[in-house]
C-alpha cells in the first residue's frame, strides 16, 4: 500500500518541482541595470557584473528619473 502511494507521490512532486524551477529562472531572469547612481556617483556597466564610475559626474536618483549633472 505505502509502496503504491509512493510510486504516485515521487513522480507528481518531482513534476512540480521542475516546473516550479523552469517558470523561476524564465519569468524572474534579472538584467542588470546600465547605469547606476550609488552615493552621488555614476556608476557604468562594463561586463554583466562589473562597474566603473563616471569622471566629473554627480547623480541622483528622484521619482524614478535619473539625474545627472556635470561637475566643473
Amino acid at each position: 500500500m505505502v509502496k503504491k502511494i509512493l510510486s504516485y507521490l515521487i513522480p507528481i512532486i518531482m513534476l512540480f518541482l521542475i516546473i516550479g524551477i523552469s517558470l523561476q529562472y524564465y519569468i524572474s531572469s534579472y538584467e542588470p541595470e546600465q547605469f547606476v547612481c550609488h552615493k552621488g556617483k555614476l556608476l557604468m556597466q562594463i561586463e554583466s557584473t562589473m562597474y566603473t564610475k563616471a569622471k566629473g559626474v554627480t547623480c541622483e536618483f528622484e521619482k524614478n528619473m535619473l539625474i545627472l549633472e556635470e561637475q566643473s
